[in-house]
């Protein structure tokens, strides 16, 4: 058993976070935000993610569980703030894989502007990981998760050797409660990522963190 943070489609994950991709260019096997919907089910281990392009940033969206990726959508830091601001969501989702146009330092200011709502930085920044589990670590509304870091620079443990270590850091440091396993499928192997954390014996407790996780977003009112 174990749970994907950062899903595209459903595959053989128990639980995780469904997120919906709209805009150019368009991938097979992949959900849009209407398609992603449908699962959202937080009492039931499934929790969507509506993607926001930039044309929706002026707009008020129901669901309460944001996912804004700036290098797909060429919007600012301070477009994300005040569309987070419009729409008081209970938890985002913001990719880090941007420079360099957005630096690290750009997400941390607005996880700090928002410190009762939960965070979640897919791919912790990328070659830039070491400046994102700082962060992780000193922001207390942050989860962090390495999909498509780990697979593709770490190479699922065989590449870039501080790629590596500071995942394995992450997962026994004082913020290990906060990391999350993510995969990334369809576009990276789910059982591939499972298997790097299990060689590591590291499954049970990423699975506690995401149940952790689900029953903080359960009580949100």
């Amino acid at each position: 058993m174990f749970f994907d943070s950062h899903i595209h489609t459903k595959t053989k994950e128990s639980g995780g976070f469904i997120i919906g991709l709209e805009g150019a260019p368009k991938f097979a096997d992949t959900m849009n935000n209407q398609q992603a919907l449908t699962y959202h089910s937080p009492q039931n281990g499934y929790v969507s993610y509506f993607y926001v392009t930039k044309n929706m940033l002026h707009e008020v969206i129901e669901h309460k569980f944001l996912k804004y990726h700036p290098r797909r959508e060429h919007y600012t830091p301070e477009q994300v703030i005040q569309s987070i601001y419009l729409n008081k969501p209970h938890c985002v989702m913001i990719d880090t894989l941007n420079e360099p146009y957005w630096q690290p330092y750009d997400y941390w200011q607005i996880a700090r502007i928002f410190p009762d709502i939960i965070f979640i930085f897919p791919h912790s920044g990328g070659y830039l990981i070491n400046d994102f589990i700082k962060i992780c670590h000193f922001q207390k509304n942050i989860w962090i998760d390495f999909s498509l870091t780990h697979t593709v620079l770490g190479g699922l443990g065989k590449g870039l050797a501080y790629i590596n270590d500071a995942i394995l850091y992450s997962c026994k440091s004082a913020f290990a409660e906060r990391v999350l396993l993510g995969s990334d499928a369809p576009f990276f192997n789910q059982q591939d990522v499972v298997d790097f954390y299990r060689r590591f014996d590291l499954i049970d407790s990423l699975n506690l963190n995401f149940k952790k996780l689900l029953e903080k977003i359960n009580e949100i009112k």
